[in-house]
């Protein structure tokens, strides 16, 4: 697997389903609902930092 990492600069509302199939896999994919103007990238918390 191969990473790429990217400087963010548009926030996204999105929405996931945290349902799992039997082998671990998402059961449905993340949808993406609108752009969010009015926010910058650092007004979002990072991914995996409890609140």
């Amino acid at each position: 697997m191969s990473v790429t990492l990217v400087r963010p600069e548009l926030v996204v509302e999105v929405g996931v389903d945290v349902t799992r199939d039997s082998a671990g896999r998402w059961r449905h994919p993340a949808r993406r609902y609108r752009a969010r103007p009015d926010l910058s990238p650092g007004d979002v918390e990072r991914f995996g930092n409890p609140g």
